[in-house]
């Protein structure tokens, strides 16, 4: 009986074939981009009414949270049909993907990193919410000191963020593998390497681990870090954190057969061989 696949002394099986190389749509690209600028547009908005005087401090960081988790659902623009473009079922999920992580690197890039790296040198006796209010006159003394409204903002309600809780630090020290994963899975696509798609496969556990510790932590300790009422700590523990359980599990899924789909045309002979 014929083999499904060929036989090859040796440990390794050498691929026939380099993966095909997929690309962005142009549609799909404008569509992210305008996504983007439209509610990090929004953001700087608030932001600016706040350094005004206009809104205080806990409006605008709840608001800009809440614009923040609705961008975050930005890679299902993908999935919208384009009339003028043929996309394969594997091109889309790709397209998926690549919006996802691209997501993902800019969540830990404007917030968790700068947070990470600040939060123990400027936060110091901070624990309620008038505390963290309090920093408004410094926050609009210079449009430099906005800084800390940016590293500042999940504070209206989340107090681990300004209260030196070990248990958050820690599981935010994470951002750094989640940039790390999406520039391994960037560098691995643009090399058209069989192995890109193990990237989120692989990768999935972490954050989805990660999040329910971050969130349920704090449902175990009574709620006692949650300043506000309870939407705002359901937009501290669901709405700002249900992409991190639910979406790296999609993309696990989707990346079995987008892997799968790339070895078979990597490592299976074709039809006219």
């Amino acid at each position: 009986m014929q083999p499904l696949l060929p036989v090859y002394e040796g440990a390794e099986c050498p691929a026939l074939r380099l993966p095909l190389e997929r690309s962005l749509s142009s549609t799909s690209q404008r569509r992210f981009l305008w996504w983007t600028v439209f509610w990090w547009g929004l953001v700087g908005l608030w932001g600016i009414l706040f350094y005004a005087g206009t809104i205080d401090f806990t409006f605008s960081a709840k608001i800009s949270l809440y614009g923040v988790s609705v961008w975050m659902n930005g890679w299902m623009l993908a999935l919208i049909g384009h009339k003028d473009e043929k996309r394969s079922r594997i091109g889309i999920l790709h397209e998926c993907l690549c919006f996802w992580m691209i997501t993902y690197c800019m969540t830990n890039l404007l917030w968790e990193m700068p947070w990470v790296l600040t939060s123990r040198f400027v936060f110091n006796d901070l624990s309620t919410l008038d505390d963290v209010v309090a920093k408004t006159e410094y926050m609009r003394a210079n449009p430099l000191h906005m800084w800390w409204w940016i590293v500042g903002s999940f504070g209206a309600v989340d107090l681990r963020t300004v209260n030196r809780n070990s248990t958050f630090f820690t599981l935010e020290l994470n951002c750094f593998a989640n940039l790390a994963e999406s520039l391994v899975f960037f560098h691995l696509n643009r090399k058209r390497s069989p192995l890109r798609y193990l990237v989120p496969v692989l990768g999935a556990g972490a954050p989805v681990a990660f999040t329910i510790m971050f969130s349920f932590t704090e449902v175990f300790n009574g709620f006692a870090n949650m300043p506000g009422n309870t939407a705002d700590t359901l937009l501290a523990l669901c709405w700002t954190q249900y992409q991190f359980v639910v979406f790296p599990i999609i993309f696990c899924y989707w990346g079995l057969e987008m892997l799968f789909e790339d070895w078979k045309h990597c490592y299976l002979p074709s039809d006219n061989q």
